[in-house]
């Protein structure tokens, strides 16, 4: 019995551990507007919310310049991911015109997908986990 115990526990160290962290590779539309192979890691927060961070990316066919955004105090049970209301950051900055709202989807070690307004645009995100030379070490 001891041993089932110890598997066990080893077994959910393990995978929160990898749910604790995960890194995709995937497709961002926002507008009309399409971007590929965009970097996306979820993180879990000690506080036990999920911070999902975007790299490098642009909302925008004419935006000058690439981000990188972190949208925090998402939570994330049983494989869903969600949130309302929260304000965006870059660079520690935040911005309230591009509220995040209606956060809605899932991830899981394999993919995540989700939907949310970012201001009065709809952005929708596919991803596939993302090969270890892909990844962010952040």
């Amino acid at each position: 019995m001891n041993t089932k115990k110890s598997l066990l526990t080893l077994l959910l160290l393990i995978l929160g551990v990898a749910a604790a962290s995960q890194n995709y590779v995937g497709t961002m539309e926002i507008d009309g507007y399409t971007r590929k192979d965009v970097d996306v890691r979820l993180a879990r927060t000690q506080q036990g919310t999920v911070v999902l961070y975007m790299y490098n990316v642009k909302f925008a066919r004419m935006m000058p310049v690439k981000v990188d955004m972190e949208i925090p105090g998402l939570t994330l049970a049983e494989g869903r991911l969600r949130g309302n209301g929260i304000i965006p950051t870059s660079k520690g900055k935040p911005y309230e015109k591009y509220r995040v709202g209606r956060f809605d989807g899932s991830a899981d070690g394999e993919k995540i997908v989700f939907t949310c307004f970012l201001g009065d645009k709809q952005m929708k995100y596919t991803g596939r986990r993302a090969k270890k030379n892909n990844a962010r070490n952040q």
